[in-house]
C-alpha cells in the first residue's frame, strides 16, 4: 500500500488505555466496523462520519478492532483479510478522522452482550451523539444485536443519540463488500478489484530466500513469503511496481543511488509454487526490471497493476526463459502505454 506520505492526523487509541474523560464534554461521531480492505464503500461511510463530525463542531471516530471479529467467533481461519492491521489503519487515517480506537477482539468480547456493549462503550467510554453502520451491521454476543436494538437502547436518551444506518455502496448494480473483492481476487481480476478498493491491490512483505532459480536462469525475482492469514490474488504472471522499504539500498544498477521507500520500480510478478520446477510452497516473486541489488530482509510491496497470463507448467527450462522474455516485453509494453 504505497501513500504519498501524508497520512492523516487520527490520533490512534487502544480501547483498553482509554480515558474515560476524554470525550466527556465532546460530541463524538462514531462509526464501527472492521473495515478490511477500506474499500470504496468504507471511505463513503467513514467520510459520512467525518462531515457530520465538522458540521456539529464535534469530534469524528472511527471504532475498529484488532482481529477479524469472524475469525476469532469461529475459532479458525474463516476470512483472509485483504489488508493488514497497519494498512488497514493508515487508510483510514488518509481518509481524515480525528480519533481511531481499537479494541481487542477476543473470545472475552466477542461474549459482550449488545446492551452493554452500547452502555458502557458508546454512551460511557465514548460519549457518543452520532454513530454510523453499515445495513445489516450485527455486533454482540452471538451477533444478537443489530440496528434496531441500538435505536432502541438509545432511544429517550439525552442528550439525543442519532443512530445512521448507511445502505452498502454499489458500483453500478454491484454491491461494494470484502467478501464480493475476495472473490475478484481468487479471478484476478485487478480491473474489477481497483474500482472496488478505489487503488490496485497490493501485498508487502519481506524479502525471504528463495531456491535462486530465478537468477541462475537469468532473472533474479525478490521473494516474498505468503502468509496463510492475507488472501493473494489468484497465481499467474502480473505486471506492476515494486517498493523497497527499510534503510536505503546500495543500487548496482541501473544507477549508483538510493530508491526512497515510494520509488515505484516497474517488476514483472509471479504469483504461484513454480509448478515447472515441481514446487510445492506458494511464493509472490518479483522480477524487477533493469535492477540489481541485495535486497534480502527488506521490506518489499508489490502493486498489481495488469493480469498478463496464467501460471503455466512448462516442459523446458529453455521454454520458461522464452515465455519469461515474452512477459517482460509485455510488462515493458504496459508500462509505455500507461505512460502515454
Amino acid at each position: 500500500m504505497i501513500t504519498d506520505g501524508h497520512e492523516g492526523l487520527s490520533k490512534l487509541i487502544r480501547l483498553e488505555k482509554l480515558d474515560y474523560s476524554r470525550f466527556k464534554d465532546t460530541g463524538i461521531a462514531a462509526v464501527i466496523g472492521f473495515f478490511d480492505g477500506v474499500h470504496t464503500g468504507h471511505k463513503k461511510i467513514i467520510k459520512l462520519c467525518a462531515d457530520m463530525a465538522k458540521s456539529m463542531g464535534g469530534v469524528s471516530l472511527v471504532f475498529t478492532f484488532d482481529k477479524p471479529p469472524v475469525n476469532i467467533i469461529k475459532g479458525k481461519l474463516d476470512k483472509k483479510l485483504i489488508t493488514s492491521y497497519s494498512d488497514r489503519i493508515s487508510l483510514i487515517k488518509e481518509i481524515g478522522v480525528d480519533y481511531i480506537v481499537v479494541a481487542k477482539f477476543d473470545a472475552g468480547f466477542a461474549e459482550l452482550e449488545p446492551e452493554k456493549f452500547c452502555r458502557d462503550i458508546l454512551e460511557s467510554r465514548l460519549n457518543v451523539r452520532e454513530v454510523f453502520i453499515g445495513r445489516g451491521f450485527k455486533f454482540g454476543k452471538k451477533s444478537a444485536g443489530d440496528a434496531d436494538f441500538m435505536k432502541n437502547f438509545f432511544r429517550g436518551k439525552k442528550p439525543a443519540v442519532n443512530i445512521n444506518v448507511v445502505d452498502i455502496y454499489k458500483i453500478g448494480n454491484t454491491p461494494v463488500s470484502s467478501t464480493a473483492i475476495r472473490k475478484l481476487y481468487s479471478e484476478g481480476n485487478i480491473e474489477r478489484i481497483s474500482d472496488f478498493l478505489g487503488r490496485f491491490p497490493s501485498i508487502k512483505g519481506k524479502v525471504v530466500k528463495g531456491d535462486k532459480r530465478g537468477r541462475l536462469i537469468g532473472f533474479p525475482t525478490a521473494n516474498i513469503d505468503v502468509f496463510e492469514k492475507y488472501i493473494t490474488l489468484k497465481d499467474g504472471v502480473y505486471a506492476g511496481y515494486a517498493s523497497i522499504y527499510g534503510k536505503p539500498a546500495q543500487i548496482l544498477k541501473p544507477a549508483a543511488g538510493h530508491y526512497p521507500a515510494s520509488f515505484k520500480l516497474p517488476s514483472v510478478i509471479n504469483i504461484g509454487n513454480n509448478p515447472t520446477f515441481n514446487g510445492n510452497r506458494k511464493w509472490i516473486e518479483s522480477h524487477i526490471l533493469d535492477f540489481d541489488a541485495d535486497i534480502y530482509g527488506r521490506t518489499l510491496e508489490v502493486v498489481f497493476l495488469k493480469r498478463l497470463r496464467d501460471e503455466i507448467s512448462f516442459e523446458s527450462k529453455d521454454d520458461l526463459i522464452k515465455q519469461i522474455k515474452l512477459d517482460i516485453i509485455a510488462a515493458e509494453k504496459y508500462f509505455i502505454e500507461k505512460k502515454e
